[in-house]
């Protein structure tokens, strides 16, 4: 960051129960940024609520607010067309169609629609067969991204998701410019960490997201789009070691979570790799080893809560 510039706000989202795996997510935070200050936005629409108890300090951390609101009301205020208030009106129909591959969709459904190479018919919102809206909670996660910061944070915040452990201090990457990673080595980024200068950003990004229909990363942040909107598209291996060739824990979460036979050495080989995070691709219910390398950096961070 810029000297006397805002102080990065770190935000996070989650709609339902917090998982007790998200604890790293928060350990790590403290442990590397010392300076800053999370929120946690849970999504009152799903009754959402920290119950595990080895979460429970984070209601109370100083450097941690957690946020009530309602992701339904921030979708009728900013996302142009088919808003949640009116959209449930086809759940039959919609039931059907997920019954036939998107490859083999009727032509009269393409023409609402996004035609992906790697991912086939991805629907707009203006499509009678989209339900991002109110069913997909992956969907809605990626529509929070762009809809708190437009509505709550006027300077530099840094969208994170909660399967995302911190290795280093990101406030390092952040200035003047947006940006995110790529995806594997597709062409459009993972917006799994999500870094906005400031409103404007949020601003250009739900604009856009209203003139393609989607929020999803593959058209809302496909190469083409990053380009005209200035968004940096940072090398997945800074943050993702999973997707990376060579790394300790490529190609498989297990690896993450399962116990290892030399746990000292897997943590110092992953020490080398000079990662800024770890994005461990969801696995919320799973229970990691107690020699496991999540274990090992949720013990390398102990102390940070206070």
């Amino acid at each position: 960051m810029a000297p006397n510039s805002p102080p990065v706000t770190f935000f996070g989202y989650w709609s339902g129960q917090l998982p007790a795996v998200t604890e790293l997510h928060f350990r790590s935070f403290l442990r590397h940024h010392p300076e800053s200050r999370y929120e946690l936005w849970l999504d009152e629409d799903d009754a959402s609520a920290i119950a595990a108890p080895q979460l429970q300090w984070i209601k109370s951390h100083p450097r941690i607010a957690v946020r009530s609101f309602s992701l339904n009301a921030l979708i009728e205020k900013h996302v142009s067309a088919r808003p949640v208030e009116s959209y449930d009106t086809l759940p039959r129909l919609r039931k059907l169609a997920s019954a036939v591959h998107r490859k083999v969709a009727p032509q009269w459904a393409r023409r609402n629609a996004w035609e992906h190479p790697q991912f086939g018919l991805t629907y707009k919102h203006s499509s009678a067969l989209f339900a991002g809206f109110t069913r997909n909670k992956a969907y809605r996660g990626d529509l929070a991204r762009c809809l708190v910061p437009l509505e709550h944070y006027p300077d530099a915040c840094l969208y994170v998701d909660l399967d995302v452990a911190f290795t280093s201090d990101l406030t390092a990457q952040c200035g003047d410019k947006a940006w995110a990673y790529r995806w594997e080595d597709l062409p459009f980024a993972n917006s799994a960490i999500l870094y906005l200068p400031n409103k404007s950003w949020s601003t250009a990004l739900t604009r856009k997201g209203n003139e393609l229909e989607n929020f999803l990363p593959w058209i809302l942040f496909a190469d083409h789009v990053c380009a005209e909107l200035g968004v940096v598209v940072h090398p997945a291996k800074l943050f993702d070691p999973l997707w990376t060739p060579g790394s300790v824990l490529y190609g498989d979460p297990a690896k993450f979570f399962d116990a290892r036979d030399n746990l000292a050495l897997d943590m110092h080989t992953l020490s080398t790799e000079r990662t800024l995070a770890i994005h461990w691709h969801n696995n919320w219910k799973t229970v990691p080893a107690a020699n496991s390398i999540y274990n090992g950096l949720l013990k390398a961070c102990e102390g940070a809560e206070q």
